[in-house]
């Protein structure tokens, strides 16, 4: 029961996590991851698409380089088939024609390819000094400079190129890389959402398997181990409830047992009184019988009659009429104590309650070897409570010192029956010496159906009916043992409980 206590506590608390916050915070996640994978799409995206921009802007590049070095290729050809031993007096003109269109072409072609050069530079000042004095010599250094020129627009184009092809690998790499990275993302998304989703059905299955197994074992009568709770959401709400559900239907049938044996000791007291009556009505005649003819007899002595009696013979008439006497005392004993008592609760004396009992106990065998020492406070009030219950209390906690006592090895052996006025309370104490009991046995003593003795020998319900009975009485039992030494149990019963005409229950 305290197991079932303790795996109780762990989800007695407010619940942490629903299944639909778990519901909300998964989808929460799956938008969140979604939102970063846009994101990195789109950055990738926007990454690709300048890398294309550029490559765009490199390949117009190249156009223009290939342009320039077609035209300048052009000019070289025209000087050097066209313009090779011209007559610079008639066709300057021609030359002039042919100058400014390479001017042009410079301006609009060539310096745009590789402006910011020294080669353009170059060609300009060739340009000017050819357009300024056409003769032989500048148009060879025209020829010469455009010659240098077009190595370098050569020189450039092979850059560019090279720049473009890795441009256009770098373009495929990336592009290749962002759809491995978003195919993997997804994959593992996916492994993960599906992880996720089986892990926690398969929990949820698992628990729900055990929950019906349990609220079968219930329904069989099986009270078992509780569900171990290892949820905060409904299922664990659920699993709780089921766990409670078997431990106050537990205690419940605990309670009709205590009840059970309550009225079992009522019917069974009842039946012995009748029985007794019945006994005493058929012992007591004859002893009434006798008596009287012995009393009889030793009047006659008295009187003269029978003068063939002397004084040991009077001796032993004597000794008849005593231990008939003691033979009536006996029965009427055992018949005031298994009578029917009230059920209602009245003003009672706890020693004379105890006297009582003791006379009942000191038939049991084990009672003569006993030693008993009685401590009753004399000015003890009267208490209000079922005397009928309160004697089953007191005869079985002095069972359990016999029992205690016949268990252990002690060559001498007591019991101290005492009570006295506590405060508010009337404290009955009994103390014995027998084997006692250890820490774990003593935190289970007056748990129902918990027993140390021999199977046929107790039931372990002898101290849960008597708690039961003094917490009906609004008191408290307390029991101290040590081990090999001894116990000491003791009854605290109010003074000023109310008088109530109820049945106790």
């Amino acid at each position: 029961m305290n197991d079932a206590k303790r795996t109780q506590s762990i989800a007695t608390g407010k619940r942490q996590v629903s299944l639909r916050l778990k519901g909300y915070l998964v989808y929460g996640l799956l938008t969140t991851f979604a939102v970063v994978l846009a994101i990195f799409i789109f950055y990738q995206k926007k990454v690709l698409l300048e890398q294309f921009d550029n490559l765009q802007r490199l390949y117009d590049v190249e156009i223009g380089l290939h342009n320039a070095d077609v035209r300048v290729l052009n000019a070289i050809e025209i000087q050097q088939v066209n313009l090779r031993g011209v007559d610079f007096q008639v066709g300057a003109e021609h030359v002039q024609e042919h100058l400014q269109q390479l001017l042009i072409a410079s301006h609009k072609i060539i310096s745009s390819s590789i402006e910011n050069s020294a080669e353009i530079t170059e060609l300009f000042a060739a340009l000017d000094t050819t357009r300024a004095r056409p003769n032989q010599s500048t148009l060879e250094n025209l020829s010469r400079t455009l010659e240098k020129t077009k190595r370098v627009i050569e020189q450039r184009l092979e850059e560019s190129r090279l720049q473009r092809k890795k441009m256009v690998a770098d373009f495929h790499e990336r592009s290749n890389d962002v759809a491995l990275i978003s195919l993997s993302l997804g994959f593992f998304s996916l492994i993960l959402l599906g992880s996720i989703i089986a892990v926690f059905f398969s929990r949820m299955a698992r628990d729900l398997i055990l929950l019906r197994q349990r609220g079968q074992e219930i329904i069989q009568g099986k009270r078992g181990k509780p569900v171990p709770i290892r949820r905060n959401d409904e299922v664990g709400d659920l699993a709780n409830a089921i766990n409670k559900m078997a431990d106050d239907l537990d205690q419940h049938e605990k309670n009709l047992e205590l009840e059970r044996q309550k009225n079992f000791h009522r019917e069974k007291m009842a039946v012995m009184g009748t029985l007794t009556a019945g006994i005493a009505h058929e012992v007591g005649n004859p002893i009434a019988a006798i008596s009287a003819l012995v009393q009889e007899v030793i009047d006659e002595k008295i009187t003269g009659k029978c003068p063939y009696m002397d004084e040991s013979d009077i001796c032993k008439l004597h000794m008849v009429l005593d231990n008939t006497q003691r033979l009536g005392n006996i029965t009427r004993e055992i018949s005031g104590l298994v009578q029917p008592q009230s059920e209602k609760f009245e003003l009672f004396d706890l020693n004379a309650l105890i006297r009582n009992t003791c006379n009942l106990m000191r038939y049991d065998q084990r009672w003569k070897r006993i030693q008993v020492d009685f401590h009753l406070d004399k000015n003890l009030p009267a208490l209000n409570g079922i005397s009928d219950q309160l004697t089953q209390v007191v005869m079985n906690l002095l069972v359990n010192a016999l029992d205690a006592i016949e268990a252990s090895t002690k060559t001498k052996s007591h019991i101290i029956i005492s009570s006295v006025v506590d405060d508010e309370y009337v404290c009955l104490s009994i103390d014995d010496n027998g084997q006692g009991m250890d820490k774990l046995t003593l935190k289970k003593a007056t748990q129902e159906f918990f027993t140390t003795k021999d199977r046929g020998k107790g039931t372990g319900l002898g101290l849960s009916l008597c708690n039961s009975i003094i917490v009906a009485h609004r008191g408290r039992l307390e029991i101290r043992s040590t081990a090999a030494k001894g116990t000491v149990v003791r009854v605290y019963l109010p003074l000023t409980i109310e008088l109530m005409s109820e049945v106790a229950k």
